[in-house]
């Protein structure tokens, strides 16, 4: 099984499992390149449901950035080069999942406002469990490809 197959089915049942959306996506690269620190998941928690169930940035799509950052990010605050290599690669990001999924926005992508416990419930009657799950499993294969060709 390929890499983008490995992660992305891992991602998804993560979520199915319980995780959020960015928790999912970053366990499960987490666990397929061996990193060994115990703030993943931990450090995608707040991300999920747009930040905190607000509607905001998809946390799929932030917890790629977060992935984006561990696998080329600086460690060194005078490492400009870095940092500019790797907002580059954030906005390429951006760019793809705007035009995959029409919009970085978990309001938008759900129709619903998770912090609100009717709308939460519509969209879990709706399928919207189902369909953050396949956005998750559709991002890991996307994000794995773009990883390997930075």
């Amino acid at each position: 099984m390929s890499e983008k197959d490995l992660v992305s089915k891992r991602a998804r049942n993560l979520y199915n499992e319980g995780l959020n959306c960015a928790e999912s996506i970053c366990l499960s690269f987490k666990e397929y390149w061996g990193i060994k620190d115990s703030l993943i998941p931990q450090i995608a928690t707040g991300f999920g449901g747009g930040v905190g169930r607000k509607g905001s940035l998809c946390g799929t799509f932030v917890g790629s950035v977060m992935l984006i950052g561990i696998k080329m990010g600086r460690t060194d605050p005078k490492d400009k080069e870095t940092m500019l290599k790797v907002y580059e690669k954030c906005q390429q990001f951006w760019d793809m999942f705007e035009k995959k999924f029409g919009s970085r926005e978990c309001y938008k992508l759900t129709g619903y406002h998770l912090d609100n416990g009717e709308d939460h419930e519509k969209w879990l009657q709706a399928g919207g469990k189902e369909k953050c799950g396949e956005l998750i499993e559709k991002t890991a294969e996307m994000l794995s490809e773009f990883i390997k060709r930075i």
